[in-house]
């Protein structure tokens, strides 16, 4: 089993409220992206998926966006620079107005791997091929696409759960200054499928890490609740007893949920919570997903309240 991941805990600088549109819900959306791809791409490092869906909150926070959008850039651009070129046009639309490109699956051979191929709408209502999304996007990205392997313009009983918009068309300051350049193309993959964004509400709201820290006379507290079973004086980590127990269960109830909770804090106390520094940590959703994981094919021992 791999070894879970574990943040120091470090302060962040609070970002202008009035910068913010719905942060919570955008922080709930990243929460459930990581976990739709942390089951669709297992090749993907958890701490990848965790950086990747904070780097989507804030993109979508600095461009005032109410869904969670993904951005990333395109390849194999350099075969179509004329479409690119059309596409540049663009920039003089405001953002919202930009194209929403039209994303196909295709085989470069039979039997090969998937690719996504992205084009572009033309005046003439035909697409124009502008490159493919990253092969490493490709396995999450491919379920939200619809049945059928249909596109995500596809309208029917089934519609994409997903849809790509242009950000940029990248190197047109060089191309400017008369200096030789490859246009690029940057893009934004907005997930919309229930499964990854719009869920029923939960008992509680996904969060995507829990911060340990200690105050100045060395109490240690949570980001999230302590809700007692073991330590009514309160949550601890650092070494196995009770505190450590609490703290174990209170973040794996943030994070996931009570059933899966009470199903393993007693090892994540041994495993993880028992190994932490003194000082705190930041437990991250995704690396307690993967721990989950390395665990799923051992039977899970569920617990009753005991002295820990």
């Amino acid at each position: 089993m791999s070894a879970l991941r574990i943040a120091p805990f470090t302060a962040s600088p609070a970002l202008d409220p009035a910068r913010r549109p719905a942060p919570d819900a955008l922080t709930d959306q990243a929460a459930r992206w990581a976990e739709h791809v942390l089951r669709t791409a297992r090749h993907l490092p958890p701490v990848y998926v965790t950086r990747k869906a904070l780097d989507a909150v804030a993109f979508s926070l600095r461009h005032g966006l109410r869904r969670l959008a993904v951005p990333t850039k395109l390849v194999g651009v350099a075969a179509h620079q004329p479409a690119v070129e059309a596409l540049a046009r663009s920039h003089r639309l405001p953002r919202a107005l930009r194209p929403r490109l039209v994303v196909s699956r295709t085989r470069r051979a039979e039997g090969g791997p998937e690719r996504l191929a992205v084009l572009a709408p033309q005046p003439d209502r035909t697409l124009a091929p502008l490159g493919y999304v990253q092969p490493k996007h490709v396995a999450w990205l491919a379920p939200l696409l619809g049945a059928g392997g249909g596109s995500a313009e596809t309208d029917g009983p089934h519609p994409p759960a997903a849809s790509v918009h242009l950000v940029e068309v990248t190197g047109l300051g060089r191309r400017e200054r008369g200096l030789p350049v490859t246009l690029g193309v940057n893009v934004r993959i907005e997930p919309a499928t229930p499964d990854v964004t719009q869920r029923e509400p939960r008992t509680a709201p996904a969060v995507l890490a829990v911060r340990l820290w200690r105050d100045a006379d060395g109490t240690a507290r949570m980001s999230c609740p302590h809700l007692v079973r073991h330590s009514p004086s309160g949550p601890e980590w650092g070494y196995r007893g009770s505190g450590p127990a609490d703290c174990a269960r209170s973040v794996l109830i943030a994070l996931v949920d009570e059933p899966t909770a009470d199903a393993h804090y007693q090892a994540f106390k041994d495993e993880v919570v028992a190994v932490l520094p003194e000082t705190g940590a930041i437990i991250q959703r995704t690396a307690v997903l993967a721990w989950l994981a390395g665990r799923a094919e051992a039977p899970a021992q569920t617990t009753t309240p005991r002295t820990a």
